[in-house]
This record gives C-alpha cells, sequence and structure tokens, in this order.
C-alpha cells in the first residue's frame, strides 16, 4: 500500500509539474529505501538542443518522519564530452503542517545551457543519511526567453 502510494504521489507531481510548464520538460523521480534518502540516485538526460535555456530543480517528497532542518547533498554533472562539475547544494526543506506528504521543488540552475548534444548524467547524493524522505528527482524544463 505504501508503494502505490508513492507511485501515485509521484504521478501526481509528474502531471502538475507538466501540466503547469512548458511542453519541452523532463521529469524524473525515483523512490528511495524506507523512506530514508542514503544513497546516490543518477538521472540521465538526453539533450538535442543546444541553445535554449533551461532551469533544473531538484524535488523531494517526504512525510512526518522528516526532522531535519536541512538536506546538504552533492550535485555532480557529466556532460557528454566528459566534463565533471560537482558541486555541494543544500535544500531547506519546511518541516509538515499536517499529516498529508508534501512535494517541493527547489531551483537548482537557472538560465543553463547545455551546450553539447547527447546523454548528460545527473547525480544527487546526500551527505548524510535522511529520515522521512521518500522520493527524489530532477526536473529540466526549458524557459521561454523573452524575444
Amino acid at each position: 500500500m505504501h508503494r502505490l502510494l508513492n507511485i501515485v504521489s509521484a504521478l501526481v507531481v509528474v502531471l502538475l509539474t507538466v501540466g503547469c510548464a512548458s511542453p519541452k520538460r523532463s521529469v524524473e523521480m525515483h523512490d528511495t529505501k524506507r523512506s530514508v534518502w542514503s544513497e546516490r540516485e543518477d538521472f540521465y538526460y538526453d539533450n538535442t538542443d543546444t541553445l535554449s535555456h533551461r532551469e533544473i530543480s531538484v524535488v523531494v517528497r517526504y512525510g512526518m518522519g522528516y526532522v531535519a532542518d536541512s538536506v546538504a547533498l552533492s550535485v555532480l554533472c557529466v556532460s557528454p564530452d566528459s566534463l565533471v562539475v560537482e558541486e555541494t547544494f543544500t535544500l531547506h526543506i519546511p518541516h509538515l503542517s499536517d499529516m498529508r506528504p508534501e512535494v517541493q521543488s527547489f531551483p537548482y540552475r537557472r538560465n543553463v545551457v547545455l551546450r553539447e548534444k547527447g546523454r548528460y548524467l545527473f547525480r544527487l547524493r546526500p551527505h548524510e543519511s535522511i529520515e522521512g524522505i521518500s522520493s527524489v528527482g530532477l526536473v529540466i524544463g526549458e524557459i521561454e526567453q523573452n524575444r
């Protein structure tokens, strides 16, 4: 039952994200083991457009078991031409006010241009185990530029 709830919640996030945004958006969510985020999560993005500006966001789904004040994680990106960039990013996740699970999106990069065609790897890895996080994800969406 708990697994079904996670799947349904992830689908709701995807539908809301896709419904409220431009059609050029990639959303990928991964469930964590036993609602504890402790392992790296790899996300792949196949890029064909080297001109569009994008926004990259980290998405988390969490429940009442989440008690941390913030989540420090490493974000690693490997481009198709093997350029590797890694940096620390901190999520400031608000605590829940009721018993329902919550989904939060955190902008990681804005106005990014992925200049290489091919497959990008984005790796999210928490610096320590975080209880209460049941899913993590990455959203990459095109930004409409005012011309």
